[in-house]
């Protein structure tokens, strides 16, 4: 077994797309050829069953084999045996079946009459994992990365790809949909109703181009359509921000709390763009003192991951007016979750990201982009890594849309830090049979927010929006905001 190389990546990270989502019943669904077996998977209450088939590897290394592993979470009552629910996973880079929990949590009222299938799309989870080791969080603290230059990641990524010694050419999306089709032919399903979140869109509309006579219905939340760049993601986050900015002035608490909260955080950037604040704070979950350097990198990365949560969004006003103060424990707290570098396989990432979306940025691409900060550093990141691990660009057509008439929901959150909704406008092109419903105060994956997961069982069942009443995605699910360190009470009677 390869040994994971230690990979510091913090120009490299910005470019993640994180989503980032009873008593077992024997399978009811017909001729499995597959060897399943009981199997457990964290937070996940019930038993689920597991197995795995051995594919090849490309179309012209048919000799190398790879081992796809697979997940059956079966339904409480299936009236459906010939049908499940196949959920596509996020990232690029994230294990379907190591966050099976989220899967049934956000499917549960379609699960209860089909089965739910996830599988670890090749190179993440255990088929075959592409990881690079990533520093733990004393590290990343400490880690000052204003004195890196680009040789540095340069050389990360030559060390990473040595350690990996795989052809990340191998770990393509149209690759991983032949992955995914097999598995339903050998776990004997005759259709699918497709469930993707994030980057999980463009494998589900991959997987719609190539086999369509597999596939029943799709919902597709949060899109990351194969013909959008991902770096357009920057002006998304901008979006999401400036909104959060403009929530907190409209409420008198916390426009009382937080005034200038907007030019607080200008204020802010700039000041560790001049110098890095060096502070000591407690580690998030051990309490430890640890040395942290707070550079412009890290201060927008940690903002940027809080915009994916309502539960992270509240904190927000109260991160930044205390970091303002030199009081780094908040910040210190909401970087916390990107201590596992969020899940992510970083090998299969880059396999994704230097395959299929830097091959195809033009000069004029990389200038617009640029206009934010997100967008350049992606860029620069890419630009600089991407020549090493020289995964082979996809062809063309990969980029033309996807056409079909399979029945389609698409879902949208008005506050998506990384999927905005008029993403999901570039995908519907060519989809002739396809509703797209946004919900206004929901942020990334709206399945996991408000009334989305009863609409989505509602439209496996009817393959259709048609009159439903989806009014309850406008009830706004939005947060207090914390108006100090004990939460979003106030000492005032109002």
């Amino acid at each position: 077994m390869k040994k994971p190389f230690k990979f510091k990546k913090s120009l490299v990270k910005l470019a993640l797309l994180p989503l980032v989502l009873g008593t077992v019943l024997p399978l009811q669904a017909a001729t499995s050829t597959a060897e399943l077996s009981a199997c457990y998977a964290k937070g996940l209450s019930d038993r689920a069953q597991c197995g795995k088939i051995s594919q090849p590897l490309s179309e012209t290394k048919t000799e190398q084999k790879i081992d796809i592993h697979f997940m059956v979470i079966p339904a409480i009552k299936p009236l459906y045996p010939q049908e499940a629910i196949i959920a596509f996973a996020g990232g690029p880079g994230q294990s379907a079946t190591e966050i099976a929990a989220n899967f049934e949590r956000i499917l549960k009222y379609a699960r209860e009459n089909r089965d739910i299938i996830l599988v670890d799309q090749r190179g993440t989870g255990k088929s075959n994992l592409l990881q690079c080791d990533m520093d733990d969080l004393e590290q990343q603290f400490a880690l000052n990365d204003t004195l890196l230059g680009l040789d540095f990641y340069k050389e990360d990524a030559l060390k990473c790809k040595e350690k990996l010694d795989a052809d990340l050419s191998d770990y393509t999306t149209v690759a991983a949909a032949k992955d995914f089709d097999a598995v339903r032919v050998a776990l004997g399903y005759s259709k699918l109703h497709l469930y993707g979140g994030s980057y999980g869109t463009r494998i589900a509309l991959e997987y719609m181009r190539q086999f369509p006579d597999s596939v029943a219905s799709a919902v597709l939340d949060g899109l990351a359509p194969n013909n959008q760049s991902l770096m357009a993601i920057g002006g998304a986050i901008e979006g999401s921000l400036n909104a959060l900015f403009a929530q907190c002035e409209a409420d008198k608490k916390c426009a009382n709390s937080y005034p200038n909260l907007k030019q607080q955080w200008q204020s802010l950037l700039n000041q560790v763009e001049q110098t890095p604040i060096e502070v000591s704070v407690l580690h998030p979950r051990t309490s430890k003192p640890l040395a942290m350097t707070m550079t412009k990198m890290k201060l927008f990365s940690a903002i940027r991951m809080a915009l994916y949560s309502h539960s992270f969004r509240a904190l927000v006003p109260l991160a930044i007016s205390e970091a303002t103060n030199g009081n780094l424990a908040p910040l210190a707290g909401m970087m916390a979750p990107s201590e596992d570098g969020l899940g992510l396989a970083m090998g299969m990432h880059q396999a994704i990201v230097c395959g299929e979306d830097w091959p195809r940025l033009t000069a004029a691409d990389k200038a617009k982009y640029s206009e934010n900060y997100m967008g350049k550093m992606m860029i620069t990141g890419l630009d600089a890594t991407c020549p090493i691990w020289n995964v082979s660009p996809v062809p063309s057509s990969y980029y033309e849309p996807v056409a079909s008439d399979i029945p389609t929901l698409l879902l949208s959150g008005g506050l998506d830090p990384a999927t905005p909704a008029k993403w999901a406008e570039v995908a519907m092109e060519k989809l002739s049979n396809a509703t797209h419903l946004v919900a206004p105060t929901a942020t990334h994956i709206v399945a996991g927010q408000s009334c989305a997961n009863k609409l989505i069982a509602k439209f496996y069942d009817e393959k259709t929006v048609g009159d439903f009443d989806t009014s309850c995605l406008e009830e706004d699910t939005r947060k207090q905001f914390f108006m100090n360190i004990n939460g979003p009470a106030t000492a005032d009677k109002e």
